[in-house]
């Protein structure tokens, strides 16, 4: 039976961005008692427990599209590495769920920042488009919040999101993997000609973008039975990639 846990109406932004990034619920409930700037951080960089919180200066303000590897803390091995379960990298969870929060197929509620009140509210689609995610470790009540580009100052804290939204947009891995890896191959064929050839990263990466519900164990078994005709060589007299 599922716990009151597991029947969360409502998600922070840490753990929507796991369940967007992994689509593993265990993962997401993992993060329940971990406070907000903790939750956030195990969503992008890893997924253990320890950690300094300290390490969030580093990311105020960062670029989300510069991925998860290229800003990654390093030290030491703390972080575990991106494993075949993430889907896709912190910086294209982050925008993806900010464009569904802004088209509202998400929603997504805060308390306003500096407001007389302390209740959680629909964020005003209106304000949206001057809006964006940000780490803030010089706050002390809100690590993490919408910040106001015009303004420069922090408009809304303590964000949420509906956990059925999130569910419905992002779904979880298809248990049907021959059905999912067919789509897949099918895509494979159509975008990997003699004039346009792809790596097998960059074959990778356009699948699980554009193909509903792909996920890599089912691009791998698409890639394998991919005819080798299709593949880039290494180079141009060398084996092609398998």
């Amino acid at each position: 039976m599922a716990s009151a846990v597991d029947q969360k109406t409502f998600w922070g932004l840490g753990e929507m961005v796991m369940w967007i990034r992994t689509r593993d619920h265990e993962r997401v409930v993992a993060l329940t008692d971990l406070s907000e700037p903790e939750a956030m951080v195990q969503a992008m960089f890893g997924f253990k427990p320890r950690f300094d919180p300290r390490s969030l200066t580093r990311f105020s303000g960062a670029d989300y599209n510069a991925g998860c590897v290229a800003t990654a803390p390093q030290s030491g091995g703390q972080w575990s590495d991106i494993d075949e379960l993430v889907m896709m990298g912190w910086g294209e969870a982050v925008d993806d769920l900010f464009r569904k929060v802004h088209s509202r197929r998400v929603l997504m509620t805060g308390i306003r920042w500096g407001g007389s009140s302390n209740e959680q509210v629909q964020v005003p689609p209106a304000e949206l488009n001057d809006l964006a995610f940000r780490f803030l470790p010089d706050y002390r009540v809100a690590r993490v919040g919408l910040w106001s580009r015009s303004l420069d100052t922090l408009c809304w804290r303590s964000l949420q999101f509906l956990r059925a939204n999130g569910i419905c947009e992002w779904p979880a891995q298809s248990t049907k993997t021959v059905a999912v890896a067919g789509a897949i191959l099918r895509h494979l064929k159509e975008i990997m000609t003699p004039e346009a050839s792809l790596t097998k990263l960059e074959a990778q990466r356009r699948c699980l973008a554009e193909v509903a519900n792909a996920y890599p164990a089912a691009f791998k078994t698409a890639w394998a039975e991919l005819e080798t005709s299709f593949k880039r060589g290494r180079g141009k007299h060398g084996p092609r990639w398998g």
